[in-house]
């Protein structure tokens, strides 16, 4: 029992001599760089250092025991740590990119290394006050392109859509007899159908078949006459006297019938 204490006794005073004697090795790391400091009891000399491809060594002599391995995650440096042949001691930095060689300052029994890291080219952000303004702008734009082309096919849309009508038909004129009121004079097969088109509907007015009534309506829109004559179809025969006043009164009565719809 006796001997068993004294070895643990002996056991302890060894590592507490071990550890009261060793250096002690403390660092910080953070975008900028890697800092080390090494405090020393009993000091230490000859600094060498050695560059390789991908790390850096700090060798130094020193009776004191130094036991150190870190290894770093996401960070210009992958690995930190120090090996030993009996009193020489190197310090082993492993970077996982480019290299970077340290700045070393030596003082009595504490030695600083410090990595500076590159630094790297901030781009602005994706999203941020820019991203927005110009997002915005941009939808803006489409807005006003697409109204534009709303605008165009509804304003142009009623002069073209009888046209457009496959067969044998064709779009003979039209009268504007109101704000956005219009007739149109189309004729398909020998008739001709009076349409009244306005923004909300399109009706239809009247139907002419009779080939003398055809025949005048086509002749009027081929001499650009004036609206009163192309609507002399609405009286049948009439005299030469009261032609124009008949067409004014059929006129005026059909107006009436179509601000009505």
């Amino acid at each position: 029992m006796a001997c068993t204490v004294k070895y643990i006794l002996i056991t302890v005073l060894f590592l507490f001599s071990f550890s009261a004697n060793a250096a002690h090795l403390t660092y910080e790391i953070d975008d900028a760089g890697l800092r080390i400091q090494i405090d020393f009891e009993q000091g230490y000399s000859n600094v060498n250092t050695l560059k390789l491809d991908k790390s850096f060594v700090v060798s130094f002599e020193t009776p004191e025991p130094v036991v150190f391995s870190q290894e770093f995650w996401d960070m210009p440096v992958e690995k930190l740590f120090v090996t030993s042949d009996d009193t020489r001691k190197r310090l082993i930095t492993d970077f996982a990119g480019e290299l970077v060689v340290p700045e070393i300052v030596s003082q009595p029994k504490m030695l600083k290394i410090t990595y500076a890291f590159p630094k790297v080219q901030q781009t602005d952000p994706v999203v941020g006050t820019q991203a927005y303004a110009r997002m915005i702008w941009g939808l803006l734009i489409i807005l006003a392109v697409m109204l534009g082309i709303f605008w165009v096919f509804k304003t142009y849309f009623k002069r073209q859509v009888f046209t457009d009508i496959p067969g044998t038909g064709r779009l003979l004129g039209k009268a504007d007899i109101d704000l956005r009121k219009s007739l149109y004079f189309y004729e398909i097969d020998n008739k001709i159908y009076i349409l009244g088109v306005t923004d909300a509907s399109m009706t239809l007015i009247e139907k002419v078949s009779d080939e003398d009534e055809v025949t005048r309506i086509k002749s009027g829109f081929n001499k650009k006459t004036e609206f009163v004559n192309y609507m002399k179809f609405f009286k049948k025969n009439p005299g030469v006297k009261d032609e124009v006043e008949i067409s004014r009164n059929s006129i005026s009565e059909r107006l009436k019938s179509l601000r009505k719809r």
